[in-house]
């Protein structure tokens, strides 16, 4: 227990009628450690020094900090069938500490909020749905109190999660580290600097080169929008599952609908859902917003002064930088009262009408790319500082840490910044073989079929995976969880299961537990590969019906990888093609998105994607 007062104050704890005394440093600064206490509880705790607090109603049991991005921070409220769990969650020996966003430049002492709640049907609505669910279901099975502290910001990067010290082995890094702690307004330099370069130098030529834009942006040009040659598309939806394949660069969406007059006299909320990668979305021709970032959900008031009686109009420009643009929900697009949905709820999902704008290859130079925005959750060291340091004399059971996707892009550097992630952290809380749950990417983006591809994600899962040769380090396999559309998968109460298994056995010493199964070794026979794995459990299955398992790949020494045929044998996989005649490596569910994996244990959790070679990353 720990906490402040003034210099060289006494502070003194009552519980359970022992009296527990320390003096505060210089600083303020006083902790006292109690003796272990068998979980369970109520209890009461005095705290007296010049003042005296009374807390009632305190638990003993195990504490997990749960952090990470967006996948982190999704809320129960929005998981699948979500209303079945939120109606029963009413668990007195769950408690719930919700920290709020919060970024510094220096270490913190304290947070800038939080208080312990009970966990009841309207604390849990707005918590963190995979760290409530991995509680719930660890409550369950091993009969303590199980106290969950969220603290996690959707599109951070790993950098801004990792303290100052563990930078020391990254001499670039540190040497931003070391100004970074030496300058107090060193973010608001970052933006008046970004400014006065121009800002966002792309979208501003964009403004410039676009057709739809006029006036920087603020206004459209009215011509573009009367032409006649616009199609019909399917919202939400990427642009290359209606055959627009790799268009970088600018694509209008425009719908109009009807609105009924008892609800023009009222300000309304247009929900988007998600866009990649920029949207600039108008309203009757007047600018409501505009968003960066696919994993920012898109929420803009339409002021009641641009309401017309009958016909309105949205239209919105999506501006895609890479790969395939477009509304990729999958939450429905709708037009709603301001925080009241049960006056109006317009359906926007559905037909648009759309038009390809400028290629962003006809404007697009390098130099556009000088002006980096600074972003808070990418900035090294400053949610560490602000939104872990302030817990490491807390005593915890463990972490579980749902981050990567912002970091997939560099799966090297990632290879590297994890393992010195959780060895600081270790350092910091002073507990050397702290237990590390780490959730594995799921399947995201549109399946690659026609052959089998190599991608970042699938080298950033192994990565993941690799952390585990530190000790007490889990990972949980989410390959069959995700969504083609979605970066957001709903299903987190599974994923909040696999978190438990994960948790018994690496935190709990429960090593009997089955989590999913891995590639152990390879063996060549007969040009069949032959795959032995670990933790199968009651053995491997397929849910194909023939018996033939999907997602397989091999490849000889000149690295070209063709789908296999593949099919089990008690506990190994014989894997082969006609087309390879001297095998040197198998892959397994290898792509950002392997939609036709088959391959499970016993119980049901799905082998983890594996390859059997050590060739180079993507560069």
């Amino acid at each position: 227990i720990y906490g402040w007062a003034d210099a060289y104050e006494k502070v003194e704890i009552t519980f359970l009628k022992k009296k527990h005394k320390t003096k505060a440093d210089k600083n303020g600064n006083w902790l006292i450690k109690l003796p272990a206490q068998i979980a369970g509880g109520p209890y009461k705790i005095r705290i007296k020094g010049k003042n005296t607090i009374e807390l009632e109603n305190i638990m003993f049991g195990d504490v997990w900090v749960c952090s990470g991005q967006s996948n982190m921070y999704f809320r129960v409220a929005a998981a699948k069938n979500a209303y079945l769990d939120i109606n029963d969650a009413n668990y007195e020996n769950i408690r719930l500490f919700q920290i709020d966003k919060d970024a510094n430049y220096q270490v913190k002492t304290d947070l800038a909020s939080g208080e312990w709640l009970k966990c009841t049907p309207e604390n849990v609505k707005g918590f963190s749905a995979t760290a409530y669910f991995f509680g719930r279901e660890l409550h369950k099975e091993i009969d303590v109190p199980i106290g969950l502290i969220h603290t996690s910001w959707g599109g951070s990067a790993i950098q801004a999660w990792i303290d100052g010290d563990s930078y020391k082995e990254f001499p670039e890094y540190y040497k931003k580290v070391k100004e970074i702690q030496e300058t107090p307004d060193y973010f608001e330099k970052l933006e008046e600097k970004y400014n006065s370069q121009g800002g966002d130098l792309e979208i501003t030529e964009l403004y410039k080169k676009a057709k739809g834009f006029k006036n920087k942006g603020k206004t459209l040009n009215t011509d573009f929008f009367t032409e006649k040659n616009w199609k019909p598309i399917k919202v939400p939806g990427y642009w290359a599952d209606f055959g627009i394949e790799k268009h970088e660069g600018m694509m209008w969406y425009k719908k109009q609908f009807e609105l009924p007059n008892s609800f023009i006299n009222n300000d309304l909320l247009l929900n988007l859902g998600w866009i990649d990668d920029f949207d600039f979305t108008f309203f009757n021709g007047k600018k409501i917003g505009s968003t960066w970032y696919k994993g920012s959900e898109r929420k803009y008031t339409i002021s009641k002064e641009l309401l017309r009686t009958g016909t309105n109009e949205i239209i919105v420009g999506v501006y895609n930088y890479s790969w395939t643009g477009g509304f990729w929900g999958p939450r429905k697009s709708k037009l709603k009262i301001k925080n009241d949905t049960t006056l109006l709820n317009i359906d926007l999902q559905g037909l648009w009408q759309y038009k390809k704008g400028i290629n962003r290859k006809d404007f697009f130079t390098e130099k556009l790319k000088k002006n980096k925005k600074p972003s808070k959750r990418s900035t090294p060291t400053f949610l560490y500082n602000a939104m872990i340091a302030p817990l490491t004399n807390f005593t915890i059971k463990g972490v579980a840490w749902y981050q990567g996707e912002s970091n997939a892009v560099n799966v090297a550097e990632y290879s590297k910044l994890l393992p010195a992630m959780i060895n600081g952290w270790r350092k910091k809380w002073n507990q050397a073989d702290l237990p590390f749950l780490i959730v594995q990417l799921p399947n995201f983006g549109t399946p690659n079929e026609e052959k089998p591809e190599n991608g970042n994600w699938a080298e950033f899962r192994e990565v993941q995976f690799n952390s585990t040769k530190l000790k007490n380090v889990g990972i949980t396999c989410t390959i069959d969880l995700g969504d083609a559309m979605d970066i957001h998968p709903t299903k987190k109460q599974e994923v909040g299961r696999r978190l438990m298994l994960s948790a018994l056995k690496t935190a709990y010493n429960k090593k009997h537990t089955v989590i999913s199964p891995n590639y152990k070794s390879i063996k060549i026979t007969d040009n069949k590969a032959i795959i032995s794995f670990e933790n199968v459990g009651g053995g491997l299955i397929t849910k194909n019906k023939f018996g033939y398992l999907s997602e397989f790949a091999i490849a000889g020494k000149d690295k070209k990888f063709v789908w296999a045929k593949a099919y089990i044998v008690g506990d190994k996989v014989f894997v082969y093609s006609d087309k390879v005649q001297n095998a040197v490596a198998v892959r397994y569910a290898w792509s950002g998105n392997p939609a036709q994996i088959n391959f499970y244990n016993k119980e049901g959790l799905p082998v983890m994607p594996f390859r059997t070679d050590n060739w180079e990353f993507i560069k």
